[in-house]
């Protein structure tokens, strides 16, 4: 490793900030046939020369991906195009992604920026612009009814839109739902007289709602790791609900302007992502992003493969599970909300001559804010998913949303009701309602998982249309059953429901291609460019050349990259192949030996800045320490049975195999750390040690070393 440094640090002396690649080729010229003499002539290039420099530029922005660009030209792809900014230029990423994120905010706002006001547009006579009435419906089933037509709309198109982006591609669909969307916002405006008016161009407009499903196929296709997948989706669930809770507020704070005037806004917001789409969203070429080609940039986590056939049990199961999670959901949200608070916390009140518990805006403050806790559900979903994986985060959620919602309902049902209970109710809602996410949070990257390629908007359309239909048909039949039975019974029925989810789940646990992968450190795997079977071989514990693999590390280092660290056999299945090791290693000790006398011989050494930039190197790419003790024991052991396996009783005086290992392996350096002082001189000792395994003391080139002796000052 001093070894590698030292190369390292003469080769960074003499490089620019700006790296030129320059293609030439070396012509070779006969000077006379008859004395059969070679004669070189100075390299020429057949082509023009292309320079791909380290900086910003038009194809490279951030100046990060010059090797990315030239494996792009070898195969013949053009790297200006949008498909592989995508790839190699950061910024586009990240603006064609931001871009992705607004329309999913907006979408949902738009289409759902009037739910505060669903139960007062459903209530004859309660503000100036509600229903004049709402035949056939009472006031809870019209509440709810004016809920579903949008979201059974969103349902109906998602089970097609998915699919309909696998085949045109991801940005039409999403810029259609868009500008669609405030359209449909407008005539939701001119249809506001009539109740079946209204249900019709809601429900029109909700077929056009449909940018969350693509969006989640969008990220499957541009991110590559299984955890930048889920931090995503994560992300884009986390603005749509957050998008539900902006519409919202908005709603509750333009209510002295009307309950229909909050659409207009919707529109203009739609209208601004639909401009961030159609100018900055870059449509993906999936290819580059799987295991056809190289994964263009490594990251930490390895690149996540996409199966090539859809696993049907596994959907089925997922799918099911959901529909039964979004169902025993809605006792939680809605209904413990409207009807369960409204009733017990304002109409009871009202119809007692009482000053009511909570008021009109109160409800709609606390049903639009207990979206915003999805904002620390989704940050507690990765520390469960990283743990458990996403289908053991599925039943946690599935179980905490059964409890969660008989706290609530035991908590409302409190005789009688005070200032107390009513702050506990809200306490225990917006404590225990981050927890019940983790279930919602958890399909869309399983449903990832098991999706092959061409695939993915179908499965995310899928889940999206599930929950859509679950929140749509499930709150109007639970209003209908509190109306015709009772509030407790509609909501134990939903407890009953989340506990029979979480049973549907646990099958998922059992599948390993849920599972998550334990994540393999830098130092134990191939990186990006490197030859994947010479590191599989290595780390199987096989012999490679030593040549190859200093060359490895050394790259590895100039890139600030860990040492790959090979491990150590176990003697038993080393022991008969002992004297082909002995073959091997004296190859490997004579490559040693050359390359540390040549960095010894190099002038840069002199400089103590220089030495401390090595070390610094250095350093920096050796393994943590964890790895190092782990590798210390597996030595002690090989050694240990190597020396009983050759007959040594390793039972006699422990000073006596102390001065043997201490005689085979003379000290290098005065201490465990290596400094600017002692750092050359460790390379001579080191060298010193390689020339008696080699039994070789008259090495060309080898002078320095043998003139300052074998010392430790």
């Amino acid at each position: 490793k001093i070894g590698i440094a030292i190369q390292e640090a003469s080769i960074r002396m003499t490089e620019q900030d700006d790296v030129i690649v320059t293609n030439q080729d070396e012509e070779v010229q006969d000077d006379s046939m008859e004395k059969n003499k070679v004669k070189k002539t100075k390299p020429k290039s057949k082509t023009k020369k292309k320079k791909i420099k380290k900086k910003s530029s038009s194809e490279d922005p951030s100046g990060m991906h010059v090797d990315e660009l030239e494996f792009l030209m070898e195969e013949g792809i053009e790297p200006t195009t949008p498909s592989v900014r995508l790839v190699t230029d950061e910024r586009a990423l990240s603006w064609s992604l931001n871009a992705i994120r607004l329309a999913v905010f907006a979408d949902m706002a738009t289409a759902t920026i009037l739910d505060p006001n669903y139960a007062f547009m459903a209530f004859p006579g309660a503000h100036a612009d509600s229903f004049a009435d709402t035949e056939p419906f009472g006031i809870t089933a019209a509440t709810y009814f004016l809920a579903m037509t949008a979201l059974l709309g969103t349902a109906i198109s998602s089970t097609f839109i998915g699919s309909l982006s696998d085949r045109i591609g991801r940005k039409p669909c999403i810029a259609v739902c868009l500008g669609v969307g405030a359209i449909g916002a407008v005539a939701n405006y001119l249809a506001r007289k009539t109740f079946w008016g209204f249900c019709i161009t809601n429900f029109t407009q909700g077929l056009f709602a449909g940018s969350l499903p693509v969006a989640m196929a969008y990220v499957s296709d541009v991110k590559s790791t299984r955890k930048e997948k889920d931090e995503e989706i994560g992300v884009l669930v986390a603005l749509s609900m957050l998008g539900a809770t902006g519409g919202g507020i908005v709603a509750i704070l333009m209510e002295e302007q009307g309950l229909f005037i909050p659409l207009f806004v919707g529109a203009g917001i739609n209208v601004l992502a639909f401009m961030g789409v159609i100018f900055y969203v870059i449509e993906p070429n999936k290819m580059l992003f799987v295991g056809s080609r190289p994964k263009l940039g490594d990251t930490d986590d390895e690149e996540e493969e996409a199966p090539e056939k859809m696993d049907n049990k596994l959907l089925i199961n997922i799918v099911v599970g959901a529909l039964f999670d979004n169902i025993g959901s809605a006792g939680l949200l809605p209904l413990a909300m409207a009807p369960l608070a409204l009733t017990e916390f304002y109409v009871n009140f009202v119809v007692a001559g009482q000053e009511p518990m909570m008021s009109q805006v109160a409800f709609k403050w606390i049903s639009v804010m207990l979206a915003l806790t999805v904002i620390p559900g989704a940050g507690l979903s990765q520390f469960v998913f990283d743990r458990i994986g996403p289908s053991g985060g599925c039943i946690v959620g599935n179980t905490v949303t059964g409890i969660v919602t008989m706290v609530v309902m035991f908590i409302a049902t409190i005789d009688p009701v005070t200032s107390g209970t009513y702050a506990s109710f809200i306490a225990a809602l917006y404590i225990g309602f981050p927890f019940t996410v983790l279930s919602q949070l958890s399909t869309g990257p399983m449903l990832d998982t098991i999706a092959p390629i061409d695939q993915r908007g179908y499965v995310q359309g899928l889940n999206i249309a599930v929950m859509n239909f679950a929140s749509a048909i499930s709150p109007y039949l639970l209003g209908e059953l509190s109306d015709n039975v009772g509030v407790k019974e509609a909501m134990w029925t939903c407890i009953g429901i989340s506990f029979a989810a979480a049973l549907i789940n646990v099958p998922l646990t059992f599948s390993p291609v849920l599972k998550r992968k334990k994540k393999v450190p830098k130092y134990s795997r191939h990186l990006y460019g490197e030859d994947a079977d010479f590191v599989k071989i290595a780390m199987e514990g096989e012999w490679v050349p030593l040549k190859e693999l200093e060359e490895l590390n050394e790259e590895r280092m100039k890139k600030g990259e860990p040492f790959l660290v090979l491990p150590y056999k176990k003697y038993e299945e080393d022991k008969k192949n002992l004297a082909l090791l002995r073959r091997q290693a004296h190859d490997d000790f004579l490559y040693l030996k050359n390359r540390t006398v040549e960095y010894l011989n190099d002038p840069e050494l002199e400089r103590m800045k220089k030495r401390q930039e090595i070390i610094d190197q250095m350093n920096h790419s050796r393994p943590p320490q964890k790895e190092r003790d782990a590798l210390a024991k597996d030595l002690s052991q090989w050694f240990t049975d190597y020396l009983v396996d050759a007959g040594y009783f390793i039972e006699d005086s422990p000073h006596l195999y102390k001065q043997m290992i201490m005689s085979a392996f003379p000290p290098v350096s005065d201490g465990k750390e290596i400094t600017p002082e002692n750092i050359e001189q460790f390379g001579i000792n080191y060298t010193r040690v390689l020339n008696k395994y080699l039994a070789d003391y008259e090495v060309s080139g080898a002078t320095k070393a043998f003139a300052k002796g074998f010392s430790l000052k």
